[in-house]
Order: structure tokens, then sequence, then C-alpha cells
């Protein structure tokens, strides 16, 4: 809520704006309380994620959760009573303790519809034991209307003898609600430590294309680290006639490794030779851990990917990528429409040293253009699009107040009032640092003029600033009433599920839209299409929904607009064909379904007309053209 001139002139601001929607904690019964992940870790920084999707089809979101576990065993040793994990003689059974605490579980818990989720793993043939199960992302990505699911595996971090160390990720194709193991078919098993996997129809072809993370491997203790190359795969349709797309690996033509190039085999990923991590105290606190010098401060990236973004951020309808890299630089590529990708984090003035967790984009300042987020291991940062290049402006808009360690940052409006807020999750990563709490910035708007909005973080007001160890955290409206809840998966506890108020409150009104789009058009979800609601004071609010999103979460596919106190306009959809379809009439507090509208066929009698007048040039010149012989 925007604060009354009184307030501002009395110097009151902060006292006068309230906190608007509350979060209740509504775990408790809910059915998620009873899932257990893996063993609980203090600091070592290995899962749990979320990821919603409606795999049933029912009208509401269910939610698989991914694995927790120790992925060195080192924090196993210290319990265990060993300096080191080296000290465990050999053969001893405390080997196996360590072993035992290397893999955790998953789960796909199914939404009853009235606040409670029951486990259906065993039933639809995902949610596993003994796995190193770090990203989930639910992905139509065969085209049939329903969602799949992609898991992204991490293996074991084996920094002296790393080749063979990762696990294959998977793909799990849904058949009415049961999953078969696709992998194979698919081609989709990235070998590589992975972390998550992010969707797009980046070459607007129709279909679902898939880039893969791989964060590598790190060892706090040694301060070594060894980067992995990501993974894009491009979906080239169901070529042998079984039902199943295959994809290609388009990572060295298209050119997102992730890291500076290297001599890349199809399917593989490029692990790095063991490098120390320098720990010298930086000017900027974000870059308190780097990789040497000419790998941290590579325009292409360090080479450790936790997260990333498909975002158009030039405006010129195809999706651009950005990924979010520890311990360095976090690369920026453009979408050069036909298949490949220019690397512009120079550029764009978006090289800025980091450790890099997460990721997010929204317009922030109601501009037009998508800005973004980064949640570092300290201040994080907030990159503000100019059009032709980013600035980063945490300072000023006044988030960058805390030198945690920020995992999970996403751009929502939990309080319906028409802008984009801003949350960051927050754990510790080793035994060094215990202070740990997450932040949500309310958006107060542009207060002083700059044409930057400014933050006030209002997690603690609202209850969910804790003091657990946050890791993947996920956005749905899993209750169906028109406002983002919050899915927050710790290291140290069971997840916890808080329900938002904002509509009880009546803090603002409310649109959520489903994109469908056609079998000729874009793909099934209008992942990557942009939707523009306009305003009946002139204001245009511009959001596209996501295939996985922020740090080990895949959110809610719906996109979800506060509208403050105002009405609609009229709502526009570009879609990947190029097309902008308009949609007037729209009621506030609703959910719209907005199904494709193909592009216009090209006028037969023109193209008859033209070929015409072709043909008569032709004849009129053909003498001419005959005397010259």
């Amino acid at each position: 809520m925007r604060p009354t001139l009184a307030c501002v002139l009395a110097g009151l601001l902060l006292a006068c704006i309230p906190a608007g929607a509350d979060f209740e904690d509504v775990t408790t019964g809910s059915g998620l309380d009873t899932v257990d992940s893996g063993p609980l870790t203090i600091w070592a920084s290995y899962g749990p994620g979320v990821a919603w999707g409606d795999y049933d089809q029912d009208g509401d979101l269910d939610v698989f959760l991914t694995a927790r576990f120790d992925h060195l065993g080192q924090e196993t040793a210290e319990l265990l009573g060993y300096q080191q994990l080296s000290e465990i003689p050999q053969n001893h059974s405390d080997q196996e303790a360590v072993l035992a605490t290397s893999t955790g579980q998953s789960y796909l818990m199914q939404n009853q519809g009235d606040g409670t989720f029951v486990d259906v793993s065993d039933e639809t043939g995902v949610g596993s034991s003994d796995v190193t199960t770090l990203g989930a992302t639910w992905v139509d990505f065969d085209g049939d209307g329903d969602v799949d699911l992609y898991l992204s595996n991490y293996g074991r971090a084996n920094l002296l003898n790393p080749e063979g160390s990762g696990a294959d990720n998977q793909m799990f194709l849904n058949d009415n609600g049961t999953f078969r193991d696709v992998t194979t078919e698919t081609r989709l098993g990235n070998p590589g430590h992975s972390s998550g996997s992010v969707w797009a129809d980046y070459d607007h072809d129709g279909d679902m294309d898939c880039y893969s993370l791989n964060f590598g491997m790190v060892d706090e203790y040694t301060n070594q680290a060894r980067r992995e190359s990501n993974i894009l795969y491009r979906n080239n349709g169901d070529s042998n006639g079984d039902g199943i797309p295959e994809f290609g690996d388009q990572t060295g033509e298209a050119g997102v490794f992730g890291q500076s190039e290297g001599s890349l085999v199809d399917f593989e990923t490029l692990i790095g030779p063991s490098l120390q991590i320098s720990t010298t105290a930086p000017v900027n606190p974000s870059t308190q851990v780097a990789l040497p010098s000419g790998i941290s401060d590579s325009p292409a990236g360090s080479g450790m990917s936790w997260a990333a973004v498909w975002v158009d951020i030039d405006g010129d309808g195809w999706e651009d990528l950005f990924v979010a890299s520890d311990f360095g630089t976090s690369p920026l590529y453009r979408n050069n429409q036909d298949g490949t990708f220019d690397l512009v984090t120079a550029e764009l003035s978006i090289d800025f040293l980091g450790t890099a967790m997460g990721t997010h984009a929204a317009d922030i300042d109601l501009d037009g253009d998508l800005d973004m987020c980064q949640s570092n291991f300290g201040p994080n940062y907030l990159w503000m699009n100019n059009g032709d290049s980013f600035f980063e402006a945490s300072d000023q808009a006044g988030i960058n107040t805390n030198i945690l360690v920020n995992w999970d940052c996403h751009f929502f409006d939990y309080d319906l009032d028409g802008d984009m807020d801003l949350w960051f999750g927050v754990g510790r990563i080793n035994q060094y640092i215990s202070n740990q709490y997450n932040s949500l910035y309310r958006n107060d708007g542009d207060l002083n003029g700059d044409g930057i909005p400014d933050f006030t973080d209002v997690a603690g007001d609202l209850g969910i600033a804790g003091s657990n160890k946050t890791m993947g955290t996920a956005l749905a409206d899993f209750d169906n009433d028109g406002d983002l809840d919050i899915l927050m998966a710790h290291s140290d506890r069971p997840v916890m599920l808080w329900r938002n108020t904002a509509v009880e409150d009546g803090t603002g009104a409310w649109l959520k839209v489903r994109l469908h789009g056609t079998e000729l058009g874009s793909n099934s979800h209008g992942i990557g299409c942009l939707v523009k609601v306009h305003l009946e004071d002139g204001t245009v609010l511009v959001q596209h929904a996501y295939a996985g999103d922020g740090f080990l979460g895949s959110s809610d596919p719906a996109i979800h607009f506060g509208l403050g106190n105002q009405t609609i306009e009229y709502l526009e959809v570009t879609w990947s064909t190029g097309h902008t379809q308009t949609i007037e009439g729209v009621q506030i507090n609703s959910v719209l379904d907005v199904e494709e509208e193909l592009p216009p066929p090209v006028n037969d009698f023109s193209a008859y007309v033209l070929a015409v007048m072709t043909l008569m040039i032709i004849l009129l010149l053909w003498p001419l053209l005959q005397r010259n012989s």
C-alpha cells in the first residue's frame, strides 16, 4: 500500500506504511509435516528443493520435494567426533554412517484441495529413496497438455577423482497421472553434478527446450573447487515415431557453456581442474570467496551454476539467458533468434563479481522492461534494466542490507498492491556463519524520485524471517484463493507452508492468467510468452510464465498479478509466434484462461496479385534479356 502524503511530510514514513498482507503457518496437519527428505544438516547446503505443478490436472497444484543430503560427509564426520573426514579409518563402521547421509528421499505430494497433501510417490512412480535429486521442474516437454517431471541429480562430490561421480538426470513422462522414465529415449540424462533446470522455447518452434545446470564441486575445508559446463538441450520433436521427443545437445552451437569454452563432447559435461578458492576479504562483501583471477572475472561465467532465468532483456520477443554463477561473474547471453547466442555480460554492464545462488526477473519499476535479482553470499544485487544496459541498484533500493548467505530470490506481489516485492531465502553455508533470517522486501514505489523503487524488509513483521536454514523456495496459490503462498524447504527442519492472507485482508484486487498454446503455435503452457495488463490509470503490468525459477525451485506456472484498487482496461499476450492477442472485458479477482490466437493467414488475394505482377515483369523484361545475351 502507498503511504499518505501526510506520513511523508511528518517524517513517519516507515511507521505509516502497514505491512499489508500476512502469512499464516499452515504446515501442521497439512501432510507436508510428515515429509522426511533426508538427514538434517546444519550447514551442508544440498537440498531440499520445491516444485509446484498440477500433475493430475484436477485444478489444484501438487508439489514435488527433492532430497536433502550431506554431499561430502564432512558434517556427519564432525558429529561422529572427527575433525576431518579423512580421519575415519577405512572399513570402519563410521564410514557406513557417512555413506548413509550422502543421499536423501524425494516425494510427490498430491493436493487434496482442502489444505492437505498425501504422499503418492509409490503409486505414481516418482519420488525415491537413496537419491541426490536437488532440482525438479514441471514442464510439458511432449506437448500433450499435462506436465512432465525433470529431475536434476547431483551425485557424489569427488574432487580427487571427479570423472563419473555425477548422477544422470531423469525425465519422467506423465501418462494420465503415472510416470515412466524416458531419460534414455529423450537423451536428457545430463551426467554432471546438476543443480536444476530452466525451460523455454528459445528457438520458437513451438516446443520446450531445456537448459540443464551443473554446479560442479566445492570443498570448503580444503578450499578446492572444480567447475563444470552446462548443457542446452534442443527439443527436436518425435522423429522416430515412438511418441517421445528426442533432444539434441546444442551447447556448443549456441555458445551457452556457463563458463569459458572448452573441448566438449555432445551430451557430456566438461569438468575443470581443481582450483583454489580465495577467501581474502575483498572490497565488495558479495565477492568474499572467488576462483582464481581470469576465471572468476571472466564474463563467460565461473562454471559453477546454481540457477538461471530465461528472460527477454531487450524486448525483441525472444528469451535471453542469465546464469547465476557462484565464485565469480554471472554470464548473460542474448538470443540471436537463429539458435545462437551472444555473450553480452560486459556489453550490458552486468560483469560484477559475485557469489550468485539464485536469480529471477520482473518489471519492478513499471517501465515495461524486465529487471533481475541475484542472491549472493553477502549483499544481493538488483539489476535494473535500462533497455540497452543494466545498472546495479541494490543500495539505492534499500535491499543491500545483509551479508548473509542468500540462496533463493523471487519477485512476486505478495500484498496485491500492483508492484513486485522481493523475497530472499537465507541459510548458513559453513560452521563459521551462524546468523540466518529470510527477507521479504516490500516495494513501496519510488519515494524519492530517483526512478528506483524503495524497498522495506517486512519479513520479521510477517513472521517469515525465521532462523532456519532455508534452501529451495517456490511460490504457488495452493489454496486457489488468488494470492501467492510460500513453501520453504529447510535443511535443518521439515518444510514449512505459509498461506498468504492478502485476499482475506483486502489489500488489493488480483488476476491469475493461465496460457494455453495451440499445437500449431506456441508451447502448451505459454512459457516465456509475455503478458501485459493495462490498468485504468494507464499503468501497464508485465510478466511471463516460467518453467523452473529461483534456487532449487519451480513455481506456479500461472501468471499472478496484483492490481491494487485498479480495474483492467484490457490484456495483451504476445505469443512465441510473435502474434499479440488482445483480450477485453477482463474481470478483476478472477482466473483468466487464454487460448492462443494464431496469427492471421497471409491474404491469398494479395499473394496472387504479387505473383501475377512478378510474372508480368519477367515477361516484359524477357525480350531485353534475350537481346543482350
